[in-house]
Protein backbone atom coordinates (compact mmCIF):
# COMPACT_ATOMS: atom_id res chain seq x y z
CA UNK A 1 0.00 0.00 0.00
CA UNK A 2 1.45 3.37 -1.00
CA UNK A 3 1.76 6.48 1.14
CA UNK A 4 -1.29 8.16 -0.42
CA UNK A 5 -3.45 5.11 0.29
CA UNK A 6 -2.30 5.06 3.90
CA UNK A 7 -3.12 8.75 4.24
CA UNK A 8 -6.62 8.17 2.82
CA UNK A 9 -7.13 5.24 5.16
CA UNK A 10 -5.99 7.22 8.22
CA UNK A 11 -8.35 10.02 7.36
CA UNK A 12 -11.24 7.59 6.87
CA UNK A 13 -10.61 6.02 10.27
CA UNK A 14 -10.71 9.42 11.95
CA UNK A 15 -13.92 10.26 10.12
CA UNK A 16 -15.58 6.98 11.06
CA UNK A 17 -14.66 7.18 14.74
CA UNK A 18 -15.99 10.71 15.03
CA UNK A 19 -19.22 10.09 13.14
CA UNK A 20 -20.46 6.88 14.77
CA UNK A 21 -22.30 7.46 18.00
CA UNK A 22 -23.64 10.92 16.82
CA UNK A 23 -26.91 11.24 16.17
CA UNK A 24 -31.66 27.79 11.15
CA UNK A 25 -31.73 25.59 8.04
CA UNK A 26 -28.04 25.13 7.75
CA UNK A 27 -25.73 23.82 5.10
CA UNK A 28 -23.50 21.23 6.77
CA UNK A 29 -19.89 22.38 6.82
CA UNK A 30 -17.23 19.82 6.03
CA UNK A 31 -14.09 19.57 8.17
CA UNK A 32 -11.06 17.92 6.57
CA UNK A 33 -8.71 15.86 8.72
CA UNK A 34 -5.05 16.47 8.12
CA UNK A 35 -2.06 15.57 10.26
CA UNK A 36 -3.03 17.61 13.33
CA UNK A 37 -6.64 18.07 14.47
CA UNK A 38 -8.45 18.58 17.76
CA UNK A 39 -12.19 18.71 17.19
CA UNK A 40 -14.96 19.20 19.73
CA UNK A 41 -17.69 16.55 19.49
CA UNK A 42 -21.17 16.99 21.00
CA UNK A 43 -23.67 14.14 20.95
CA UNK A 44 -27.06 13.56 22.49
CA UNK A 45 -30.54 15.02 22.40
CA UNK A 46 -33.35 16.23 24.63
CA UNK A 47 -36.30 13.83 24.46
CA UNK A 48 -39.72 13.35 26.03
CA UNK A 49 -38.53 10.13 27.70
CA UNK A 50 -38.46 11.40 31.28
CA UNK A 51 -37.47 8.04 32.82
CA UNK A 52 -34.60 7.35 30.37
CA UNK A 53 -33.18 10.70 29.28
CA UNK A 54 -30.42 10.87 26.69
CA UNK A 55 -26.95 11.76 27.90
CA UNK A 56 -25.31 14.84 26.41
CA UNK A 57 -21.63 13.98 25.90
CA UNK A 58 -18.99 16.62 25.19
CA UNK A 59 -15.50 15.49 24.26
CA UNK A 60 -12.55 16.12 21.98
CA UNK A 61 -11.41 13.87 19.15
CA UNK A 62 -7.70 14.31 18.65
CA UNK A 63 -5.84 13.18 15.54
CA UNK A 64 -2.09 13.36 15.92
CA UNK A 65 0.73 11.63 14.04
CA UNK A 66 -1.67 9.19 12.40
CA UNK A 67 -3.35 8.16 15.66
CA UNK A 68 -6.72 9.05 17.14
CA UNK A 69 -7.76 9.39 20.74
CA UNK A 70 -10.65 10.95 22.61
CA UNK A 71 -10.32 13.32 25.52
CA UNK A 72 -12.91 14.63 27.94
CA UNK A 73 -13.59 18.33 27.61
CA UNK A 74 -13.27 20.40 30.78
CA UNK A 75 -16.91 21.46 30.65
CA UNK A 76 -18.97 23.66 32.97
CA UNK A 77 -22.15 25.77 33.09
CA UNK A 78 -24.11 23.28 30.96
CA UNK A 79 -27.79 24.12 30.60
CA UNK A 80 -30.86 24.25 28.36
CA UNK A 81 -32.12 27.75 27.69
CA UNK A 82 -35.85 28.23 27.10
CA UNK A 83 -36.31 31.12 24.70
CA UNK A 84 -39.93 32.00 25.55
CA UNK A 85 -39.82 31.84 29.34
CA UNK A 86 -36.14 32.88 29.58
CA UNK A 87 -35.44 29.95 31.91
CA UNK A 88 -32.14 28.17 32.41
CA UNK A 89 -32.35 24.43 33.15
CA UNK A 90 -29.02 23.33 34.58
CA UNK A 91 -27.92 19.82 33.55
CA UNK A 92 -26.58 17.23 35.96
CA UNK A 93 -23.12 15.77 35.37
CA UNK A 94 -23.30 11.96 35.71
CA UNK A 95 -19.75 11.24 34.51
CA UNK A 96 -16.91 13.45 33.31
CA UNK A 97 -18.32 15.61 30.48
CA UNK A 98 -21.60 13.64 30.42
CA UNK A 99 -24.82 15.42 31.35
CA UNK A 100 -28.54 14.66 31.78
CA UNK A 101 -31.58 16.83 32.55
CA UNK A 102 -32.66 17.11 36.21
CA UNK A 103 -34.92 14.32 37.47
CA UNK A 104 -38.50 14.67 36.25
CA UNK A 105 -37.76 17.35 33.66
CA UNK A 106 -40.47 17.51 30.98
CA UNK A 107 -40.38 19.21 27.59
CA UNK A 108 -42.83 22.04 26.95
CA UNK A 109 -44.10 21.74 23.37
CA UNK A 110 -44.55 25.53 23.13
CA UNK A 111 -40.90 26.22 23.99
CA UNK A 112 -37.76 26.45 21.92
CA UNK A 113 -34.58 25.13 23.51
CA UNK A 114 -30.89 25.76 23.03
CA UNK A 115 -28.01 23.76 24.47
CA UNK A 116 -25.43 26.02 26.12
CA UNK A 117 -22.10 25.17 27.75
CA UNK A 118 -18.57 26.44 28.34
CA UNK A 119 -15.18 24.74 28.22
CA UNK A 120 -11.75 25.62 29.52
CA UNK A 121 -8.25 24.63 28.51
CA UNK A 122 -4.83 26.17 29.08
CA UNK A 123 -4.38 27.07 25.43
CA UNK A 124 -7.74 28.70 24.58
CA UNK A 125 -9.03 29.71 28.00
CA UNK A 126 -12.82 29.83 28.43
CA UNK A 127 -14.91 29.08 25.33
CA UNK A 128 -18.70 29.42 25.23
CA UNK A 129 -20.94 27.36 22.94
CA UNK A 130 -24.60 27.46 21.92
CA UNK A 131 -26.86 25.46 19.61
CA UNK A 132 -29.55 26.83 17.33
CA UNK A 133 -33.06 26.79 18.87
CA UNK A 134 -34.92 23.48 18.59
CA UNK A 135 -38.59 22.68 19.28
CA UNK A 136 -40.35 19.35 19.79
CA UNK A 137 -42.98 18.24 17.29
CA UNK A 138 -45.46 15.31 17.39
CA UNK A 139 -44.30 11.91 16.12
CA UNK A 140 -46.60 9.39 14.43
CA UNK A 141 -46.97 6.16 16.42
CA UNK A 142 -45.54 2.89 15.14
CA UNK A 143 -48.51 0.79 14.03
CA UNK A 144 -46.90 -2.58 13.32
CA UNK A 145 -43.52 -4.25 13.79
CA UNK A 146 -42.52 -7.49 12.07
CA UNK A 147 -39.36 -9.28 11.01
CA UNK A 148 -38.09 -11.67 8.37
CA UNK A 149 -34.99 -13.86 8.42
CA UNK A 150 -32.53 -12.95 5.66
CA UNK A 151 -29.51 -15.20 5.09
CA UNK A 152 -27.81 -12.40 3.11
CA UNK A 153 -28.90 -9.39 5.13
CA UNK A 154 -25.52 -7.70 5.54
CA UNK A 155 -22.00 -7.83 4.18
CA UNK A 156 -19.32 -8.56 6.78
CA UNK A 157 -16.87 -5.81 7.73
CA UNK A 158 -14.11 -7.45 5.69
CA UNK A 159 -16.45 -7.69 2.69
CA UNK A 160 -15.80 -11.40 2.25
CA UNK A 161 -19.19 -12.90 3.14
CA UNK A 162 -22.83 -12.24 3.93
CA UNK A 163 -24.12 -12.14 7.50
CA UNK A 164 -27.48 -13.68 8.37
CA UNK A 165 -29.91 -11.44 10.24
CA UNK A 166 -33.54 -10.81 11.02
CA UNK A 167 -34.56 -7.71 9.09
CA UNK A 168 -37.05 -5.69 11.15
CA UNK A 169 -39.76 -3.59 9.47
CA UNK A 170 -42.41 -1.14 10.66
CA UNK A 171 -45.61 0.46 9.39
CA UNK A 172 -46.76 3.96 10.34
CA UNK A 173 -49.21 6.59 9.14
CA UNK A 174 -47.62 9.78 7.85
CA UNK A 175 -49.65 12.95 8.60
CA UNK A 176 -51.08 14.71 5.55
CA UNK A 177 -50.38 18.22 4.23
CA UNK A 178 -47.17 18.82 6.15
CA UNK A 179 -43.51 18.06 5.71
CA UNK A 180 -42.31 15.33 8.04
CA UNK A 181 -38.84 13.99 8.68
CA UNK A 182 -38.06 10.86 10.66
CA UNK A 183 -35.10 9.34 12.48
CA UNK A 184 -35.00 5.77 13.83
CA UNK A 185 -32.77 4.07 16.35
CA UNK A 186 -33.11 0.89 18.39
CA UNK A 187 -31.91 -1.01 21.44
CA UNK A 188 -31.40 -4.74 20.98
CA UNK A 189 -31.21 -7.24 23.87
CA UNK A 190 -29.58 -10.69 23.74
CA UNK A 191 -29.21 -13.22 26.56
CA UNK A 192 -25.49 -13.85 27.07
CA UNK A 193 -23.56 -17.01 27.86
CA UNK A 194 -20.23 -15.25 28.42
CA UNK A 195 -19.87 -12.36 30.87
CA UNK A 196 -16.12 -11.71 30.78
CA UNK A 197 -13.32 -11.89 28.24
CA UNK A 198 -9.85 -11.67 29.78
CA UNK A 199 -7.11 -10.66 27.35
CA UNK A 200 -3.63 -11.89 28.31
CA UNK A 201 -5.10 -12.79 31.69
CA UNK A 202 -7.46 -15.06 33.62
CA UNK A 203 -10.57 -14.23 35.65
CA UNK A 204 -10.30 -14.03 39.44
CA UNK A 205 -13.53 -14.87 41.26
CA UNK A 206 -12.67 -12.96 44.45
CA UNK A 207 -11.69 -9.67 42.81
CA UNK A 208 -14.13 -10.10 39.90
CA UNK A 209 -11.41 -8.91 37.57
CA UNK A 210 -8.84 -10.20 35.08
CA UNK A 211 -5.35 -11.00 36.38
CA UNK A 212 -2.40 -10.98 33.97
CA UNK A 213 -0.88 -14.41 33.24
CA UNK A 214 2.06 -14.82 30.84
CA UNK A 215 1.33 -16.89 27.73
CA UNK A 216 -2.44 -16.47 27.76
CA UNK A 217 -4.01 -14.86 24.68
CA UNK A 218 -7.60 -14.64 25.93
CA UNK A 219 -10.18 -16.70 27.78
CA UNK A 220 -13.96 -16.29 27.95
CA UNK A 221 -15.87 -16.94 31.18
CA UNK A 222 -19.49 -18.01 31.41
CA UNK A 223 -21.99 -15.95 33.39
CA UNK A 224 -22.60 -16.69 37.05
CA UNK A 225 -25.96 -14.90 36.97
CA UNK A 226 -28.43 -14.10 34.21
CA UNK A 227 -27.08 -11.50 31.82
CA UNK A 228 -28.40 -9.59 28.83
CA UNK A 229 -26.37 -7.68 26.26
CA UNK A 230 -27.56 -4.15 25.44
CA UNK A 231 -26.72 -3.32 21.83
CA UNK A 232 -27.44 0.13 20.40
CA UNK A 233 -27.97 0.85 16.73
CA UNK A 234 -25.04 2.38 14.86
CA UNK A 235 -26.35 2.96 11.37
CA UNK A 236 -28.09 6.23 10.61
CA UNK A 237 -31.64 5.77 9.35
CA UNK A 238 -33.58 8.86 8.24
CA UNK A 239 -36.60 9.39 6.00
CA UNK A 240 -38.45 12.28 4.34
CA UNK A 241 -42.16 12.02 3.46
CA UNK A 242 -41.62 13.93 0.21
CA UNK A 243 -42.98 11.01 -1.86
CA UNK A 244 -45.39 9.61 0.73
CA UNK A 245 -47.13 12.60 2.29
CA UNK A 246 -50.27 11.51 4.14
CA UNK A 247 -49.89 7.85 3.21
CA UNK A 248 -49.59 4.66 5.19
CA UNK A 249 -45.87 3.86 5.08
CA UNK A 250 -45.33 0.09 5.09
CA UNK A 251 -42.26 -2.10 5.22
CA UNK A 252 -39.75 0.51 6.34
CA UNK A 253 -36.67 -1.42 7.43
CA UNK A 254 -35.38 -0.06 10.73
CA UNK A 255 -32.97 -2.78 11.91
CA UNK A 256 -30.89 -5.78 10.88
CA UNK A 257 -30.35 -8.03 13.91
CA UNK A 258 -27.54 -10.57 13.35
CA UNK A 259 -28.16 -14.27 13.92
CA UNK A 260 -26.25 -14.62 17.21
CA UNK A 261 -28.23 -17.41 18.88
CA UNK A 262 -30.92 -19.90 17.92
CA UNK A 263 -33.03 -18.57 20.79
CA UNK A 264 -35.02 -15.36 20.43
CA UNK A 265 -34.13 -11.78 21.26
CA UNK A 266 -35.85 -8.47 21.96
CA UNK A 267 -35.70 -5.12 20.18
CA UNK A 268 -37.07 -1.70 21.15
CA UNK A 269 -37.57 0.61 18.18
CA UNK A 270 -37.65 4.38 18.63
CA UNK A 271 -39.29 6.55 15.99
CA UNK A 272 -38.61 10.30 16.14
CA UNK A 273 -39.88 13.30 14.24
CA UNK A 274 -36.97 15.65 13.53
CA UNK A 275 -36.57 19.16 12.16
CA UNK A 276 -35.60 19.89 8.53
CA UNK A 277 -32.11 21.02 9.54
CA UNK A 278 -31.61 17.88 11.64
CA UNK A 279 -32.71 15.78 8.66
CA UNK A 280 -30.18 17.55 6.43
CA UNK A 281 -27.43 16.88 8.97
CA UNK A 282 -28.24 13.18 9.40
CA UNK A 283 -28.83 12.63 5.69
CA UNK A 284 -25.35 13.94 4.96
CA UNK A 285 -23.91 11.67 7.63
CA UNK A 286 -25.82 8.74 6.19
CA UNK A 287 -24.46 9.36 2.70
CA UNK A 288 -20.89 9.76 3.98
CA UNK A 289 -20.76 6.78 6.33
CA UNK A 290 -22.90 4.17 4.60
CA UNK A 291 -21.71 4.28 1.01
CA UNK A 292 -20.98 1.07 -0.85
CA UNK A 293 -17.52 2.16 -1.98
CA UNK A 294 -14.18 1.32 -0.44
CA UNK A 295 -12.04 3.36 1.88
CA UNK A 296 -10.59 5.49 -0.89
CA UNK A 297 -14.11 6.45 -2.03
CA UNK A 298 -15.11 7.88 1.35
CA UNK A 299 -14.19 11.55 1.84
CA UNK A 300 -12.03 12.22 4.93
CA UNK A 301 -14.48 14.73 6.37
CA UNK A 302 -16.83 15.23 9.26
CA UNK A 303 -19.99 17.28 9.20
CA UNK A 304 -20.64 20.27 11.40
CA UNK A 305 -24.15 20.63 12.78
CA UNK A 306 -25.99 23.33 14.71
CA UNK A 307 -23.59 24.10 17.59
CA UNK A 308 -21.38 27.19 17.41
CA UNK A 309 -18.52 28.61 19.44
CA UNK A 310 -19.72 32.05 20.55
CA UNK A 311 -16.24 33.03 21.75
CA UNK A 312 -14.48 31.94 18.59
CA UNK A 313 -16.86 31.63 15.60
CA UNK A 314 -14.10 30.17 13.41
CA UNK A 315 -14.12 26.91 15.39
CA UNK A 316 -16.22 24.17 13.81
CA UNK A 317 -18.03 21.80 16.18
CA UNK A 318 -19.15 18.31 15.18
CA UNK A 319 -22.62 17.19 16.27
CA UNK A 320 -26.26 18.20 16.37
CA UNK A 321 -28.52 19.06 19.31
CA UNK A 322 -32.09 17.77 18.79
CA UNK A 323 -35.31 18.13 20.76
CA UNK A 324 -37.51 15.18 19.86
CA UNK A 325 -40.64 13.24 20.72
CA UNK A 326 -40.01 9.48 20.81
CA UNK A 327 -42.59 6.83 19.92
CA UNK A 328 -41.47 3.36 21.09
CA UNK A 329 -42.47 -0.20 20.33
CA UNK A 330 -40.90 -3.45 21.54
CA UNK A 331 -40.85 -6.58 19.39
CA UNK A 332 -39.85 -10.16 20.13
CA UNK A 333 -37.77 -11.88 17.41
CA UNK A 334 -38.28 -15.64 17.81
CA UNK A 335 -35.77 -16.72 15.11
CA UNK A 336 -38.04 -19.67 14.34
CA UNK A 337 -37.10 -19.55 10.65
CA UNK A 338 -33.40 -18.73 11.19
CA UNK A 339 -30.98 -21.15 9.55
CA UNK A 340 -27.33 -21.11 8.61
CA UNK A 341 -24.12 -19.74 10.10
CA UNK A 342 -24.35 -17.70 13.27
CA UNK A 343 -22.29 -14.60 14.06
CA UNK A 344 -20.08 -14.39 17.16
CA UNK A 345 -21.74 -11.86 19.46
CA UNK A 346 -18.41 -11.09 21.13
CA UNK A 347 -16.69 -10.50 17.81
CA UNK A 348 -14.39 -13.49 18.30
CA UNK A 349 -14.57 -17.26 18.66
CA UNK A 350 -15.28 -18.23 22.27
CA UNK A 351 -12.28 -19.82 24.01
CA UNK A 352 -12.97 -21.05 27.54
CA UNK A 353 -10.40 -21.41 30.29
CA UNK A 354 -9.30 -25.09 30.29
CA UNK A 355 -8.93 -25.08 34.06
CA UNK A 356 -11.68 -27.42 35.38
CA UNK A 357 -12.03 -25.07 38.36
CA UNK A 358 -12.41 -21.97 36.18
CA UNK A 359 -14.76 -19.50 37.89
CA UNK A 360 -17.97 -18.03 36.55
CA UNK A 361 -18.03 -14.29 35.91
CA UNK A 362 -20.48 -11.84 37.43
CA UNK A 363 -22.79 -9.89 35.14
CA UNK A 364 -22.57 -6.25 36.23
CA UNK A 365 -25.00 -3.56 35.19
CA UNK A 366 -23.45 -1.16 32.68
CA UNK A 367 -24.26 0.68 29.48
CA UNK A 368 -23.78 -2.55 27.50
CA UNK A 369 -25.02 -5.24 29.92
CA UNK A 370 -27.69 -5.82 32.55
CA UNK A 371 -28.57 -8.65 34.95
CA UNK A 372 -32.21 -7.51 34.92
CA UNK A 373 -34.71 -9.04 32.50
CA UNK A 374 -35.79 -6.40 29.95
CA UNK A 375 -39.48 -5.58 29.76
CA UNK A 376 -41.04 -7.70 27.02
CA UNK A 377 -38.49 -10.55 27.23
CA UNK A 378 -40.08 -13.94 26.47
Amino acid sequence: MNKNSLTRMSRFVIFSVIIFGLYACIDPYMVSFNQENKVLIVEGMLTNDVENPDTIKIKYSIYQNGNIRTEHASTFDVYFYLLNSKQKIKLVETEVSSFVPPVGFNIDSSEKYTLNFSTYDNEKGVQTYQSTPQQISPTSPILNVYDSFNAQSQVSEDGKKFISANDVFIDFQDPASQKNYYLWRYTHYEKLEVCETCNYSVYNFYTESCIYVPGVVYYDYNCRNTCYAIIKSKKINVFSDLASDGRLVTGRRVAQIPYYYASGCLIEIQQMSISPDAYTFYKNLESQTQTSGGLADTPPIAIVGNISNITNPDEKVIGFFNVVNIEKKRHWIDRATAKGERTDILGHVIVRDPNPMAPLATCKKSAIRTPFKPEGWQ
